[in-house]
């Protein structure tokens, strides 16, 4: 942790044994706003400074900095929140260039989850600990928020805005949320998580196994004992708590966060939802590693870009924070390349490879010409007419029994050994 992180983070004046209080859950329908002009300490101003690029926290400007698997810290204007909370540890040590710490210390004043798995959602509570940033998830999200402070021994008295919970709003339901005074709402929409799916007509057999890049693994080894014993906490604590997709508009410029891809074809509510986002889709970032992988390969990442129109596509989830499973992005690209290429309209791809694009400034000026005009396929850029027919969101749906985030962390140990186990042999 840097000097300037601990300095932010004193200023915060919430230190490990602070005050703990149950988090302040209101729903997203009665959330009071975040102001307009957020107060920033001069130290957390120097971290920004330091950590960001020339464009983040200036007006016009929506950033991008990928801080690993589908996280983000995120600039628009001069606010700054967090999609998604986890600092990679378990198999890989220092792959990542900032701690939690720091997260905490950029003074976020929001963190939106996806969903609740440890790989997304593990150090939301920490960060919002000792920042006070307002947690966006589910009440099970909220709740393993909260599970994570009282063990880390940071405050737990930062908010709470409840999207629902993991069955309810019903997959495909969009609802809205006031963040920010001065943006529009949030729009956000119930998806489903990645899951393994039975090949048929809809789900034809592709399946892909991309070679996993081993040195990561090698230059990054894993010998914390602390580290360990904090990841193997963190999978007591994981739960789903539903699959959350976050548009934000900012002037004519849109943008879609989403950490997972599941099998959409089952849901025609949720296919056509992605296409109902007030302003369409400028830029879609998403998840494209999946556990329908080894049956249809790349379908499901490819069915949300197909029905979310992007005119930019953003992979993640890809990189190499879990041996077996994850085999770094740069292994992904031409695989999802090609898929990308079967449809008509295919999206302009802005492909990050880890670790190298860590914390790398992915930068939008809102202002760009090119956001006004809608992407071709989009409703956006169709005629729909009054009489247009609204699916109505699947309301007897049940979440697809997804391998959630104990299963992750059983093949990532696994890994874990036997690159252990290999390093120990070559010493020998």
């Amino acid at each position: 942790m840097t000097g300037v992180a601990m300095a932010g983070i004193g200023l915060l004046g919430v230190w490990p044994g602070g005050a703990a209080a149950a988090p302040q859950r209101v729903p997203i329908a009665a959330f009071d706003p975040l102001p307009a002009m957020p107060t920033v300490s001069p130290e957390a101003a120097a971290l920004r400074a330091d950590l960001l690029g020339e464009h983040a926290g200036q007006p016009g400007w929506v950033t991008l900095h990928w801080t690993g698997v589908s996280s983000f810290i995120v600039t628009v204007n001069q606010h700054l929140f967090l999609f998604d909370a986890w600092e990679i540890i378990g198999a890989v040590n220092d792959y990542l260039p900032l701690g939690r710490e720091e997260l905490a210390a950029l003074e976020p004043e929001a963190i939106l989850i996806g969903h609740g798995h440890f790989d997304h959602a593990a150090d939301a509570g920490y960060v919002a600990g000792l920042s006070g940033a307002v947690v966006v998830g589910s009440e099970e999200i909220c709740t393993v928020a909260e599970q994570t402070a009282v063990r880390e021994g940071v405050p737990d008295d930062f908010r709470c805005a409840i999207t629902g919970t993991m069955t309810e709003p019903p997959m495909g339901t969009m609802q809205t949320l006031q963040l920010f005074a001065d943006l529009a709402p949030v729009s956000i929409l119930q998806h489903v998580h990645s899951a393994a799916t039975e090949p048929g007509p809809d789900n034809e057999p592709n399946p892909s196994a991309p070679i996993m890049d081993p040195q990561p693994y090698i230059d990054h080894f894993q010998d914390d004992p602390e580290e360990l014993a904090r990841f193997l906490a963190q999978q007591q604590e994981s739960n789903q708590g539903g699959t959350w997709l976050y548009h934000l508009v900012v002037g004519d410029f849109t943008l879609v966060l989403g950490d997972s891809a599941g099998p959409i074809f089952q849901s025609q509510a949720i296919r056509d939802a992605l296409d109902r986002f007030p302003g369409c889709v400028d830029v879609l970032a998403n998840a494209i590693l999946g556990f329908d992988q080894p049956v249809s390969g790349l379908q499901d990442p490819r069915l949300y870009v197909e029905h979310a129109h992007p005119k930019v596509f953003i992979p993640t989830h890809a990189d190499a924070w879990a041996p077996v499973i994850s085999a770094g992005q740069a292994q992904y690209v031409d695989l999802m390349e090609a898929e990308l290429a079967t449809l008509p309209n295919p999206p302009e791809t802005i492909w990050l490879l880890d670790p190298d694009d860590y914390l790398a400034e992915v930068a939008f000026d809102v202002t760009d010409s090119r956001w006004t005009e809608p992407h071709p396929g989009s409703s956006c850029a169709a005629a729909v007419g009054p009489d247009a027919v609204v699916p109505e969101p699947d309301a007897d749906a049940v979440p697809l029994p997804a391998t959630g985030g104990a299963a992750v962390a059983l093949l990532g140990l696994a890994g874990l050994a036997i690159w252990t186990l290999g390093r120990r042999q070559r010493r020998a």
